[in-house]
């Protein structure tokens, strides 16, 4: 703007203007400075409520008009005041604008809240000036106040429990649109994008209402909240979402990628097609680890494994380490499974299968079958004390849990004829000869 403009800032204490002198004399105000220099007319901006960056709630600007009859304002955060820039803020708020006319105004209940009128357009409206009006720098000729509107907000409730989970606040006049949760196909988990996550739990589906019956579809969701320019206030504000969330951290697997990067002990996954292992590595993490968690396999098969034991510092080993108590695995098929024991142990109680090392007493199998696939033994093994188990299906466990068990077992390596395999059920017995 091409008039000249001082920002005086002050603030208000218990009705009293604070004034900060600098280059006055001990009796001159700062408004006597701006009348004397010139800046007769003076236009306010109150941060109703709020704050400026200066710590005050308050600033005023003081103009030399040099006889325009009209001049153009800029708002306190405007760039063009350099480092005399005001950001006003309040917590938890939003500015809708600077208006000229602030009406108070009290509801049925006695609560005191504010509307406003003629909202101030810093690029259109000016400030016309009655050049035969004596101005004073201290009795602003504009008042502007800032109207403030709660933040938008959307609530995240539990669908089963009703429980308030999360909120979310943001600015209405920035981006209002946001992405809704989606299963990324290359990870096979889901994507939160904007939406909160929750520990322990994976998101599934949300609803609109609290029984679940008005889904939210569709890959973004728009805030419905309006801000009303016109008066400065907001409706719709707060958005409640019900989700439906399942627990654990849950992995939708469409191919075996998805599997072996998802690798998780206490993993949850659920099979959307057949796993081809053909030249593909099994996770080391399960066939070494106590896997806790759940794969539901929906009748698909994981097929053509070929896994090596070769970790000497392991006590259990299969294609799970050891299934523990809380693991549990439905409708899934395991065919062409070659697993070798190769790194013979001195280490007690060690436990060996083609399935696992170890399958605790309370681990869930439903409609586990294991088909066409072989226990091999390695000539270069050896098992330095007695105290180890080896069994087709496990080491240690009951290995009836099983649906389906076809596993025979053979001796490989550059000696094989040297190692004599006898099995009675499950129990595998090796003795090497000498």
């Amino acid at each position: 703007m091409k008039q000249k403009i001082k920002s005086l800032v002050f603030s208000l204490l218990a009705l009293t203007f604070v004034f900060l002198l600098s280059g006055c004399g001990e009796n001159t105000t700062p408004y006597e400075t701006n009348n004397n220099e010139g800046y007769t007319v003076s236009v306010k901006f109150d941060a109703n409520g709020g704050t400026f960056t200066t710590n005050t709630s308050v600033i005023v600007d003081s103009l030399n008009t040099d006889g325009k009859s009209a001049v153009a304002l800029i708002s306190p955060d405007d760039s063009r005041r350099d480092n005399d820039a005001f950001t006003a803020s309040k917590n938890g708020h939003f500015l809708a604008g600077w208006y000229k006319e602030r009406i108070e105004t009290t509801d049925s209940d006695g609560n005191t809240f504010y509307t406003y009128a003629e909202k101030w357009d810093f690029e259109n409206d000016v400030l016309k000036i009655d050049n035969n009006k004596e101005y004073s720098a201290d009795e602003p000729a504009l008042t502007l106040y800032a109207a403030w509107v709660p933040l938008f907000e959307i609530e995240f409730y539990s669908l089963d429990s009703g429980e308030l989970i999360d909120t979310m606040q943001f600015d209405p006049t920035g981006e209002k649109q946001l992405s809704v949760p989606a299963w990324n196909e290359e990870t096979g988990a889901v994507e939160m994008f904007d939406f909160p996550e929750r520990d322990g739990y994976t998101y599934n589906k949300a609803y609109f209402d609290a029984a679940g019956t008005n889904e939210l579809t569709g890959e973004t969701l728009t805030h419905p909240g309006v801000v009303n320019e016109k008066d400065g206030t907001a409706t719709d504000s707060v958005l409640k979402l019900y989700v439906d969330w399942t627990e654990g951290e849950w992995y939708r697997i469409y191919n075996v990628d998805q599997f072996i990067e998802s690798a998780s002990l206490n993993g949850n996954y659920e099979l959307f097609a057949d796993l081809d292992f053909t030249d593909e590595i099994w996770p080391t993490t399960f066939m070494y680890g106590n896997f806790g968690g759940v794969i539901k396999g929906n009748g698909h098969t994981i097929k053509n494994v070929e896994a090596t034991q070769t970790n000497n510092s392991k006590v259990n080993a299969g294609l799970f380490g050891q299934l523990t108590d809380t693991a549990n695995i439905s409708d899934l098929n395991f065919e062409n499974v070659t697993f070798t024991i190769k790194a013979g142990t001195r280490k007690v109680g060690t436990s060996y299968g083609l399935f696992a090392g170890t399958i605790s007493g309370s681990a869930t199998l439903s409609n586990v079958n294991i088909l066409n696939s072989h226990l091999q033994i390695d000539s270069s093994c050896y098992f330095g004390v007695d105290d180890y188990s080896i069994g087709l299906v496990c080491g240690m466990g009951e290995a009836s849990m099983l649906a389906t068990a076809e596993i025979d077992c053979t001796a490989v390596g550059d000696d094989a004829d040297s190692v004599m395999i006898t099995t009675s059920g499950n129990t595998v017995t090796v003795d090497f000869e000498s």
